[in-house]
C-alpha cells in the first residue's frame, strides 16, 4: 500500500466521531417513504458537504424528494459514481423497537434506528470518503461522484432512474451502497411486479350458483400457479443468489359477506435469476391463465405488469471488481464475490451496461426490521473501502 493511501486511512480513523455524528443526525432526520419527504435528511448532507467545500447539485421531480450530486474533479474520465439512498421504509409498530427508531441510540458499538443500515450508513461512508480524499490533497485524474438519492424504497423512478434518463449521471463504474457486510456483491436478482384480476358475476349469497365467484376463480388460479410454476422455481438456482421466488403480496376481493364477489385482485412479486427475463416470467403465468380458460368457460382474468427491474450480473473480470477485491484484501476483509439478496438501484446502471458492484456495512437481515442497527466500526471500515476504491480507480 502506498504511503499516501496509508495516510488516507489514518485520516479516516481520526474521523470516527465525525462519522458517528453525521450518521446520528441523518437518522434523526426522518425520511420515511411513503410519503417520501427527504428534505430534512438532504439538508443534513448538504450542510456537511459544504463544510469541506463540495457544493452539491440538487435535482428532483418532486420538490420534497431531492437527489444530490456532488462531484470531485468534474468533467474528467473515468467517472466513478457512489450511489445510495436516504429514504427509508416506515418504522412499523414502535412498541416492537427497543429504542425510538429516530433517536439514533448507541449501545455496545452499535447505532439503532430506522434507516441506519438501509442505507444511511452507506451514504455517510460515501460522503466522509469524499471528505478524506479532498482533505488529503490527492489529485484524481477521473471524477468521483457522490450521489445520495431519495426514492429507492418505492422503485427509484424519481431518483436514480430520473437522473440517468436526464443525463445527469454518466458513469464508467458504479458502487452501490447497500447492506452486504462489506462483501463485494456483483450479482442481484431481477424483479417484476404483476397484477392479476379475476372477474365474476354478483349474486345473493343465499343462491351463489346464480353468480360467478371471482375469489374462487382466483384461488383456482393461484393454486395452479403454485403447482405449475412454484415447483419449477424451487429447482432453479444460481451460485451467488437465492433461488427465484414468487410472493403473493396483496389480495383484495368482494364487497360484502353476503354478496358473491365479481372481482378479485392480487399483486405478485416475482424475483428473477440473472439469466431469466421478465418476458419469460410473464409468459409462464399467462400460460396458466390460458390453460384454465380453455377448461372453464366462466373463467375471466386480466394480467398487467406493474414494474420490472433488470438483474445485475457484473463480470468478475471487470476493472472495478478487481480493484474492490484488492482493497478488501489489503483491509483484511473477504475478497470473495457474492450476490445481493435484495433489490437495489444498481439495476438502472446495469441495464445500461455500466459495471456495477454493491458493497456496504451491516447484515441485510436487519434491514426493514425493528431494532435495525449498524456496527459503527463497520461504517468506518466502509468509509475506507470507498475511499481506497475511488483513489485506485481514478488515479
Amino acid at each position: 500500500m502506498k504511503m499516501m493511501e496509508k495516510r488516507l486511512l489514518g485520516a479516516i480513523d481520526g474521523m470516527k466521531e465525525e462519522i458517528i455524528e453525521l450518521l446520528s443526525d441523518l437518522v434523526k432526520a426522518k425520511s420515511v417513504n411513503p410519503p417520501g419527504d427527504t428534505r430534512n435528511a438532504s439538508h443534513v448532507l448538504i450542510n456537511k458537504l459544504r463544510e469541506f467545500e463540495l457544493e452539491p447539485e440538487v435535482a428532483y421531480i418532486d420538490e420534497d424528494k431531492p437527489n444530490l450530486i456532488a462531484r470531485i474533479n468534474p468533467g474528467n474520465r473515468p467517472q466513478l459514481v457512489f450511489n445510495s439512498h436516504i429514504d427509508t421504509v416506515p418504522p412499523g409498530d414502535p412498541s416492537q423497537w427497543k429504542y425510538d427508531p429516530f433517536t439514533a441510540v448507541i449501545e455496545e458499538g452499535r447505532m439503532y434506528g430506522r434507516g441506519v443500515a438501509d442505507a444511511k450508513a452507506s451514504v455517510v461512508a460515501m460522503i466522509m470518503a469524499a471528505k478524506a480524499i479532498m482533505e488529503s490533497g490527492m489529485e484524481l485524474k477521473g471524477t468521483m461522484v457522490v450521489n445520495p438519492v431519495s426514492d429507492e424504497e418505492v422503485g427509484g423512478f424519481k431518483g436514480t432512474k430520473f437522473l440517468l434518463d436526464k443525463g445527469q449521471l454518466n458513469p464508467d463504474f458504479v458502487v452501490i451502497g447497500e447492506q452486504t457486510d462489506n462483501q463485494i456483491a456483483i450479482v442481484e436478482k431481477g424483479i417484476m411486479w404483476i397484477n392479476i384480476k379475476t372477474f365474476g358475476r354478483t349474486a345473493h349469497a343465499s343462491t351463489p350458483w346464480e353468480g360467478v365467484n371471482a375469489i374462487e376463480k382466483m384461488v383456482k388460479l393461484l393454486n395452479m400457479i403454485q403447482e405449475k410454476i412454484g415447483s419449477k422455481l424451487k429447482a432453479m438456482g444460481h451460485p451467488m443468489t437465492p433461488p427465484p421466488s414468487m410472493n403473493i403480496g396483496t389480495i383484495q376481493g368482494g364487497v360484502k359477506t353476503n354478496v358473491v364477489p365479481d372481482t378479485c385482485e392480487v399483486n405478485i412479486d416475482r424475483r428473477l435469476l440473472p439469466e431469466e427475463t421478465p418476458e419469460e416470467a410473464q409468459k409462464q403465468i399467462s400460460e396458466v391463465i390460458d390453460k384454465i380458460r380453455r377448461s372453464d368457460p366462466d373463467f375471466k382474468a386480466e394480467l398487467k405488469v406493474l414494474l420490472t427491474g433488470s438483474p445485475i450480473n457484473t463480470s468478475p473480470d471487470e476493472h472495478i471488481v478487481k480493484i474492490a477485491q484488492s482493497v478488501n484484501k489489503e483491509l483484511g476483509l473477504s475478497a470473495e464475490l457474492v450476490g445481493y439478496k435484495q433489490a437495489s438501484d444498481g439495476r438502472f446502471f446495469a441495464e445500461r451496461g455500466i459495471p456495477t458492484i454493491i458493497i456496504g456495512p451491516s447484515d441485510p437481515k436487519v434491514g426493514h426490521t425493528p431494532d435495525e442497527h449498524v456496527n459503527l466500526d463497520d461504517v468506518v471500515m466502509t468509509t475506507k473501502i470507498y475511499a481506497l476504491t475511488a483513489v485506485r480507480t481514478l488515479t
